[in-house]
Protein backbone atom coordinates (compact mmCIF):
# COMPACT_ATOMS: atom_id res chain seq x y z
CA UNK A 1 0.00 0.00 0.00
CA UNK A 2 1.35 3.41 -0.94
CA UNK A 3 1.51 6.27 1.54
CA UNK A 4 -1.35 8.03 -0.25
CA UNK A 5 -3.54 4.92 -0.11
CA UNK A 6 -2.66 4.44 3.56
CA UNK A 7 -3.59 7.95 4.73
CA UNK A 8 -6.89 7.81 2.85
CA UNK A 9 -7.85 4.86 5.06
CA UNK A 10 -7.09 6.76 8.29
CA UNK A 11 -9.51 8.73 10.43
CA UNK A 12 -9.96 12.39 9.53
CA UNK A 13 -8.55 13.70 12.83
CA UNK A 14 -5.13 12.01 12.49
CA UNK A 15 -2.31 14.56 12.29
CA UNK A 16 0.28 14.40 9.46
CA UNK A 17 3.04 13.45 11.92
CA UNK A 18 0.98 10.62 13.40
CA UNK A 19 -0.04 9.45 9.93
CA UNK A 20 3.61 9.25 8.90
CA UNK A 21 4.48 7.36 12.09
CA UNK A 22 1.66 4.87 11.54
CA UNK A 23 2.67 4.34 7.92
CA UNK A 24 6.23 3.63 9.02
CA UNK A 25 4.93 1.03 11.49
CA UNK A 26 2.70 -0.49 8.82
CA UNK A 27 5.54 -0.64 6.31
CA UNK A 28 7.93 -2.22 8.82
CA UNK A 29 5.36 -4.86 9.79
CA UNK A 30 4.56 -5.58 6.15
CA UNK A 31 8.23 -6.05 5.20
CA UNK A 32 8.83 -8.26 8.24
CA UNK A 33 5.85 -10.43 7.33
CA UNK A 34 7.02 -10.77 3.72
CA UNK A 35 10.56 -11.67 4.78
CA UNK A 36 9.26 -14.24 7.25
CA UNK A 37 7.05 -15.81 4.59
CA UNK A 38 9.92 -15.98 2.10
CA UNK A 39 12.20 -17.56 4.69
CA UNK A 40 9.64 -20.23 5.58
CA UNK A 41 9.29 -21.07 1.90
CA UNK A 42 12.99 -21.16 1.01
CA UNK A 43 14.85 -22.01 4.25
CA UNK A 44 15.84 -25.40 2.87
CA UNK A 45 17.58 -23.91 -0.17
CA UNK A 46 21.33 -24.51 -0.22
CA UNK A 47 22.11 -21.00 -1.49
CA UNK A 48 20.17 -19.40 1.35
CA UNK A 49 21.82 -21.65 3.93
CA UNK A 50 25.27 -20.78 2.62
CA UNK A 51 24.49 -17.13 3.24
CA UNK A 52 22.91 -17.30 6.69
CA UNK A 53 22.99 -20.75 8.34
CA UNK A 54 25.73 -20.92 11.02
CA UNK A 55 26.73 -24.49 10.19
CA UNK A 56 26.71 -24.09 6.40
CA UNK A 57 28.76 -20.91 6.77
CA UNK A 58 31.70 -22.82 8.26
CA UNK A 59 32.54 -24.45 4.92
CA UNK A 60 31.81 -21.18 3.10
CA UNK A 61 34.34 -19.38 5.31
CA UNK A 62 36.93 -22.09 4.71
CA UNK A 63 36.52 -21.79 0.92
CA UNK A 64 36.54 -18.01 1.14
CA UNK A 65 39.79 -18.01 3.10
CA UNK A 66 41.48 -20.29 0.57
CA UNK A 67 40.32 -18.03 -2.26
CA UNK A 68 41.69 -14.95 -0.47
CA UNK A 69 45.04 -16.65 0.10
CA UNK A 70 45.30 -17.52 -3.60
CA UNK A 71 44.24 -13.99 -4.64
CA UNK A 72 46.81 -12.45 -2.29
CA UNK A 73 49.58 -14.68 -3.63
CA UNK A 74 48.72 -13.82 -7.24
CA UNK A 75 48.57 -10.09 -6.55
CA UNK A 76 51.89 -10.06 -4.72
CA UNK A 77 53.52 -11.96 -7.60
CA UNK A 78 52.28 -9.27 -10.00
CA UNK A 79 53.54 -6.59 -7.63
CA UNK A 80 57.01 -8.14 -7.47
CA UNK A 81 57.19 -8.45 -11.26
CA UNK A 82 56.06 -4.84 -11.77
CA UNK A 83 52.93 -5.83 -13.70
CA UNK A 84 50.29 -5.15 -11.06
CA UNK A 85 47.32 -3.26 -12.49
CA UNK A 86 46.13 -0.61 -10.04
CA UNK A 87 42.80 -0.03 -11.80
CA UNK A 88 39.57 -0.03 -9.77
CA UNK A 89 38.21 -3.29 -11.18
CA UNK A 90 38.26 -6.71 -9.55
CA UNK A 91 40.57 -7.98 -12.31
CA UNK A 92 43.47 -6.41 -14.18
CA UNK A 93 42.37 -4.31 -17.13
CA UNK A 94 45.69 -2.94 -18.32
CA UNK A 95 44.86 0.65 -17.46
CA UNK A 96 47.65 1.33 -15.00
CA UNK A 97 50.77 -0.72 -14.39
CA UNK A 98 52.43 -0.12 -11.05
CA UNK A 99 55.88 -0.40 -12.54
CA UNK A 100 55.29 2.44 -15.00
CA UNK A 101 54.15 5.19 -12.66
CA UNK A 102 56.46 7.70 -11.01
CA UNK A 103 54.71 9.33 -8.07
CA UNK A 104 56.09 12.50 -6.55
CA UNK A 105 55.43 14.16 -3.19
CA UNK A 106 53.15 17.09 -2.61
CA UNK A 107 52.47 19.95 -0.27
CA UNK A 108 50.02 19.41 2.58
CA UNK A 109 47.07 21.15 0.94
CA UNK A 110 47.61 20.33 -2.69
CA UNK A 111 45.96 17.68 -4.81
CA UNK A 112 48.41 14.87 -5.62
CA UNK A 113 47.30 14.52 -9.22
CA UNK A 114 47.57 18.24 -9.96
CA UNK A 115 51.11 18.39 -8.59
CA UNK A 116 52.20 15.39 -10.66
CA UNK A 117 50.76 16.79 -13.88
CA UNK A 118 52.32 20.23 -13.31
CA UNK A 119 55.72 18.61 -12.86
CA UNK A 120 55.29 16.57 -16.03
CA UNK A 121 55.19 13.30 -14.11
CA UNK A 122 52.58 10.60 -14.12
CA UNK A 123 50.28 9.48 -16.92
CA UNK A 124 47.50 11.69 -18.24
CA UNK A 125 43.95 11.00 -17.18
CA UNK A 126 42.69 7.86 -18.83
CA UNK A 127 39.23 7.01 -20.08
CA UNK A 128 37.65 3.72 -19.18
CA UNK A 129 37.59 2.22 -15.67
CA UNK A 130 38.91 5.29 -13.87
CA UNK A 131 36.34 7.57 -15.49
CA UNK A 132 33.41 5.23 -14.86
CA UNK A 133 34.34 4.13 -11.33
CA UNK A 134 32.46 5.78 -8.44
CA UNK A 135 34.32 8.73 -6.95
CA UNK A 136 35.34 9.47 -3.38
CA UNK A 137 35.10 12.99 -1.99
CA UNK A 138 37.73 15.31 -3.55
CA UNK A 139 39.38 15.75 -0.14
CA UNK A 140 40.65 12.19 -0.61
CA UNK A 141 43.31 13.57 -2.97
CA UNK A 142 44.84 15.93 -0.42
CA UNK A 143 48.30 15.06 0.81
CA UNK A 144 47.20 15.03 4.45
CA UNK A 145 44.32 12.69 3.67
CA UNK A 146 46.47 10.35 1.57
CA UNK A 147 48.91 9.91 4.45
CA UNK A 148 46.08 9.19 6.89
CA UNK A 149 44.56 6.68 4.48
CA UNK A 150 47.89 4.89 4.03
CA UNK A 151 48.08 4.30 7.78
CA UNK A 152 44.46 3.17 7.96
CA UNK A 153 44.61 0.84 4.94
CA UNK A 154 47.83 -0.73 6.24
CA UNK A 155 46.05 -1.48 9.51
CA UNK A 156 43.10 -2.94 7.59
CA UNK A 157 45.34 -5.16 5.49
CA UNK A 158 47.00 -6.54 8.62
CA UNK A 159 43.70 -7.19 10.40
CA UNK A 160 41.90 -8.79 7.46
CA UNK A 161 44.93 -10.90 6.53
CA UNK A 162 45.05 -12.20 10.09
CA UNK A 163 41.33 -13.03 10.05
CA UNK A 164 41.72 -15.09 6.89
CA UNK A 165 45.04 -16.73 7.76
CA UNK A 166 47.12 -14.88 5.15
CA UNK A 167 50.76 -14.72 6.24
CA UNK A 168 53.94 -13.25 4.78
CA UNK A 169 52.26 -10.34 2.97
CA UNK A 170 55.09 -7.99 2.02
CA UNK A 171 52.68 -5.04 2.04
CA UNK A 172 51.63 -5.50 5.64
CA UNK A 173 55.09 -6.26 7.02
CA UNK A 174 56.76 -3.62 4.89
CA UNK A 175 59.02 -5.70 2.64
CA UNK A 176 60.63 -9.12 2.25
CA UNK A 177 59.84 -11.12 5.37
CA UNK A 178 63.19 -12.83 5.10
CA UNK A 179 65.04 -9.57 5.64
CA UNK A 180 65.87 -7.96 8.98
CA UNK A 181 63.21 -5.67 10.45
CA UNK A 182 65.21 -2.52 9.84
CA UNK A 183 65.39 -3.33 6.11
CA UNK A 184 61.68 -3.80 5.56
CA UNK A 185 60.24 -0.32 5.68
CA UNK A 186 61.20 3.22 6.40
CA UNK A 187 59.19 6.14 7.69
CA UNK A 188 60.35 9.59 6.70
CA UNK A 189 58.78 12.99 6.21
CA UNK A 190 56.80 11.66 3.25
CA UNK A 191 55.30 8.75 5.22
CA UNK A 192 55.81 4.97 5.03
CA UNK A 193 58.05 3.46 2.38
CA UNK A 194 57.55 -0.22 1.53
CA UNK A 195 60.41 -2.01 -0.21
CA UNK A 196 59.38 -4.50 -2.90
CA UNK A 197 62.05 -6.91 -4.10
CA UNK A 198 61.50 -8.54 -7.47
CA UNK A 199 63.70 -11.04 -9.26
CA UNK A 200 65.86 -8.35 -10.86
CA UNK A 201 64.69 -5.08 -9.31
CA UNK A 202 64.16 -3.40 -5.98
CA UNK A 203 61.44 -0.77 -5.73
CA UNK A 204 60.08 1.46 -3.00
CA UNK A 205 56.37 2.16 -2.73
CA UNK A 206 55.27 5.37 -1.06
CA UNK A 207 52.62 8.07 -1.26
CA UNK A 208 49.81 7.60 -3.76
CA UNK A 209 51.40 4.55 -5.35
CA UNK A 210 51.55 2.77 -2.00
CA UNK A 211 47.99 3.81 -1.18
CA UNK A 212 46.64 2.65 -4.54
CA UNK A 213 48.44 -0.67 -4.13
CA UNK A 214 46.86 -1.12 -0.70
CA UNK A 215 43.42 -0.12 -2.03
CA UNK A 216 43.79 -2.61 -4.90
CA UNK A 217 44.84 -5.36 -2.48
CA UNK A 218 41.92 -4.69 -0.14
CA UNK A 219 39.44 -4.73 -3.03
CA UNK A 220 40.67 -7.78 -4.94
CA UNK A 221 41.64 -9.92 -1.96
CA UNK A 222 39.19 -8.88 0.76
CA UNK A 223 36.30 -7.27 -1.12
CA UNK A 224 36.83 -3.98 0.74
CA UNK A 225 35.85 -0.78 -1.05
CA UNK A 226 37.75 1.57 1.25
CA UNK A 227 36.42 4.91 0.01
CA UNK A 228 32.99 3.34 -0.52
CA UNK A 229 32.96 2.26 3.14
CA UNK A 230 31.85 -1.28 2.40
CA UNK A 231 33.08 -4.84 2.89
CA UNK A 232 31.38 -7.24 0.50
CA UNK A 233 31.14 -11.00 0.41
CA UNK A 234 30.90 -11.13 -3.39
CA UNK A 235 32.58 -7.94 -4.54
CA UNK A 236 32.28 -7.05 -8.21
CA UNK A 237 32.44 -4.05 -10.49
CA UNK A 238 34.58 -1.06 -9.54
CA UNK A 239 35.73 0.26 -6.19
CA UNK A 240 35.62 3.98 -5.40
CA UNK A 241 38.60 6.03 -6.58
CA UNK A 242 39.95 9.41 -5.54
CA UNK A 243 38.36 12.45 -7.16
CA UNK A 244 40.01 15.80 -7.83
CA UNK A 245 38.71 19.21 -6.80
CA UNK A 246 37.16 19.84 -10.21
CA UNK A 247 34.13 17.72 -9.33
CA UNK A 248 33.71 18.99 -5.78
CA UNK A 249 30.29 20.43 -6.61
CA UNK A 250 28.91 16.96 -7.15
CA UNK A 251 29.02 16.09 -3.44
CA UNK A 252 26.34 17.05 -0.94
CA UNK A 253 28.53 16.42 2.09
CA UNK A 254 31.34 18.61 3.43
CA UNK A 255 34.94 17.43 3.41
CA UNK A 256 35.04 17.36 7.21
CA UNK A 257 31.84 15.31 7.49
CA UNK A 258 32.98 12.87 4.80
CA UNK A 259 36.34 12.34 6.51
CA UNK A 260 34.64 11.82 9.87
CA UNK A 261 32.29 9.27 8.34
CA UNK A 262 35.16 7.42 6.61
CA UNK A 263 37.39 7.33 9.68
CA UNK A 264 34.55 6.33 12.03
CA UNK A 265 33.49 3.47 9.76
CA UNK A 266 36.95 1.91 9.50
CA UNK A 267 37.89 2.68 13.11
CA UNK A 268 34.89 0.65 14.22
CA UNK A 269 35.94 -2.25 11.97
CA UNK A 270 39.53 -2.09 13.20
CA UNK A 271 38.80 -1.78 16.90
CA UNK A 272 35.50 -3.55 17.50
CA UNK A 273 34.65 -5.30 14.25
CA UNK A 274 34.96 -8.98 13.44
CA UNK A 275 34.86 -10.89 10.18
CA UNK A 276 31.24 -10.41 8.99
CA UNK A 277 30.91 -14.07 8.00
CA UNK A 278 32.30 -15.29 11.32
CA UNK A 279 29.80 -13.07 13.14
CA UNK A 280 26.97 -14.92 11.36
CA UNK A 281 28.19 -18.26 12.74
CA UNK A 282 27.37 -17.03 16.29
CA UNK A 283 29.98 -19.38 17.75
CA UNK A 284 29.73 -18.15 21.35
CA UNK A 285 25.95 -18.48 21.37
CA UNK A 286 26.06 -21.99 19.90
CA UNK A 287 28.85 -23.06 22.28
CA UNK A 288 26.80 -21.89 25.27
CA UNK A 289 23.73 -23.70 23.98
CA UNK A 290 25.82 -26.83 23.37
CA UNK A 291 27.12 -26.91 26.94
CA UNK A 292 23.57 -26.59 28.24
CA UNK A 293 22.23 -29.26 25.87
CA UNK A 294 25.00 -31.74 26.71
CA UNK A 295 24.63 -31.43 30.48
CA UNK A 296 22.17 -34.38 30.74
CA UNK A 297 24.66 -36.57 28.85
CA UNK A 298 27.40 -36.14 31.44
CA UNK A 299 27.01 -38.86 34.09
CA UNK A 300 28.65 -38.25 37.44
CA UNK A 301 30.05 -41.54 38.77
CA UNK A 302 31.54 -42.23 42.21
CA UNK A 303 34.66 -44.37 42.10
CA UNK A 304 35.90 -45.78 45.42
CA UNK A 305 39.54 -45.48 44.40
CA UNK A 306 39.61 -42.29 42.33
CA UNK A 307 36.65 -40.25 43.54
CA UNK A 308 34.21 -38.78 41.06
CA UNK A 309 34.47 -39.57 37.39
CA UNK A 310 32.28 -38.52 34.50
CA UNK A 311 30.79 -40.89 31.98
CA UNK A 312 29.38 -40.39 28.51
CA UNK A 313 25.61 -40.68 28.43
CA UNK A 314 25.30 -41.35 24.72
CA UNK A 315 23.49 -44.59 23.93
CA UNK A 316 25.84 -47.58 23.98
CA UNK A 317 28.89 -45.57 25.09
CA UNK A 318 30.79 -46.57 28.26
CA UNK A 319 33.65 -44.05 28.11
CA UNK A 320 34.67 -42.47 31.44
CA UNK A 321 36.64 -39.23 31.96
CA UNK A 322 38.12 -37.17 34.79
CA UNK A 323 36.20 -33.95 34.11
CA UNK A 324 32.92 -32.84 32.45
CA UNK A 325 34.72 -30.82 29.77
CA UNK A 326 36.41 -34.00 28.54
CA UNK A 327 33.00 -35.61 28.15
CA UNK A 328 31.84 -32.59 26.12
CA UNK A 329 34.89 -32.90 23.87
CA UNK A 330 34.29 -36.63 23.46
CA UNK A 331 30.63 -36.09 22.56
CA UNK A 332 31.52 -33.51 19.90
CA UNK A 333 34.21 -35.73 18.35
CA UNK A 334 32.63 -39.17 18.62
CA UNK A 335 28.91 -38.38 18.67
CA UNK A 336 28.54 -35.37 16.33
CA UNK A 337 25.10 -36.50 15.13
CA UNK A 338 23.78 -36.37 18.69
CA UNK A 339 25.28 -32.93 19.26
CA UNK A 340 23.82 -31.72 15.98
CA UNK A 341 20.33 -32.88 16.98
CA UNK A 342 20.62 -31.30 20.43
CA UNK A 343 21.70 -27.92 19.03
CA UNK A 344 19.44 -27.98 15.98
CA UNK A 345 16.90 -25.58 17.46
CA UNK A 346 19.44 -22.91 18.39
CA UNK A 347 21.11 -23.20 14.98
CA UNK A 348 17.76 -22.78 13.24
CA UNK A 349 16.98 -19.77 15.44
CA UNK A 350 20.30 -18.15 14.51
CA UNK A 351 19.67 -18.96 10.84
CA UNK A 352 16.33 -17.15 11.01
CA UNK A 353 17.77 -14.20 12.96
CA UNK A 354 20.64 -13.80 10.49
CA UNK A 355 18.23 -13.75 7.57
CA UNK A 356 15.83 -11.28 9.14
CA UNK A 357 18.63 -8.95 10.26
CA UNK A 358 20.82 -8.86 7.17
CA UNK A 359 18.39 -9.23 4.27
CA UNK A 360 17.04 -5.95 2.98
CA UNK A 361 13.92 -5.76 0.83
Amino acid sequence: MTYKQFILALEDDVSPAEAESRYHEYKTAYITTQKHAYFDLHKGDTRLKEKYHPTSLLSVIERRNEFCKAAAKSLILDLRSGTLDLGPGMTADGSSKSGNVNYGSSGNGEDYGNKRRKNGRGPPKEPGPLSTAPKAHPVSSKYRRVQADIDQTLALVRKLDTEKGIVGNILSIGGDHGKPDDDRSHVGSAGPLVIIRGLTTVKGLEGVELLDTLLTYLWRVHGVDYYGMSERRNANGFRHVRADNKIADGFNISAADWEKKLDSFWHERLVNGDDPLVVLTAKDKIDAATVEALAPYVKKIMDENYGYKYGCGAMGCAKVFHAPEFVHKHLKLKHPDLVSVLTLNVQDDIYFQNYMKYVSV
